[in-house]
């Protein structure tokens, strides 16, 4: 019978292993930012984060903390950026061509209201319907032929409204669409959406004031 860890033993213990080069118990802090290449690099995907080779791309530290936040999550990878908002920058692209639409809530960062309102309609022919996704019948009726992605930010800043991801979810995915949550007040510790449904989820960690870890993590 197969066991799930709990969320305290994720953790402590995702992401961590026995350090290869020095045996220690724990994986080290690494200071380096630039790596030993192969002798023949000819292979190497220089914009890629498969071989660590400029902290820019990818390093040792990043990738165990992604390690440790998909595990949190439940998810099967995470993305480690250095704001929040390059977190859903980098998930809006991901998700989205010139043309298609998303359905977001109405109570949501500045942030992202700005980008789905100026700059992708503005830039790319994006186009978003603001609904309060508490509703979930507003949800279904903002759904266009062309919707690609439902985003939901839940807790919602600063009112906590409060969104059924999984009821959302089987909205989006029956109209062919994606779902991403913000869940930045709960945390996995409270809330993860990856287990109702979504397809995405995108956080802030509390434990920074200013370049703030974020997580992207995908089922």
């Amino acid at each position: 019978m197969s066991i799930s860890p709990h969320l305290a033993t994720l953790a402590v213990h995702a992401g961590n292993a026995v350090d290869a080069g020095s045996g220690a118990i724990r994986r080290p802090l690494v200071m380096a930012n630039s790596y030993a290449l192969p002798d023949d690099p000819s292979e190497i995907s220089w914009s890629g984060t498969g071989t660590p080779l400029y902290t820019r791309n990818g390093g040792a530290n990043q990738q165990w903390l992604e390690e440790k936040l998909a595990a949190l999550e439940g998810g099967a990878a995470a993305v480690a950026l250095a704001s929040g908002m390059a977190a859903i920058h980098a998930l809006f692209f991901a998700a989205l061509r010139s043309g298609d639409h998303v359905v977001c809530s109405d109570n949501t960062y500045v942030g992202t209201y700005r980008l789905l309102t100026e700059l992708l309609p503005e830039k790319y022919g994006i186009t978003a319907t603001l609904v309060d996704s508490s509703d979930a019948d507003a949800v279904a009726a903002a759904i266009r032929p062309g919707t690609r992605l439902v985003h939901v930010e839940t807790p919602a800043n600063p009112t906590t409204r409060i969104t059924d991801v999984a009821a959302v979810a089987a909205i989006a995915h029956d109209a062919g669409a994606l779902l991403s949550v913000d869940a930045t007040f709960a945390t996995p510790v409270l809330q993860r959406p990856l287990g109702l449904g979504a397809t995405w989820s995108c956080t802030r960690s509390p434990s920074t004031s200013t370049a703030t870890a974020t997580r992207w993590a995908a089922p």
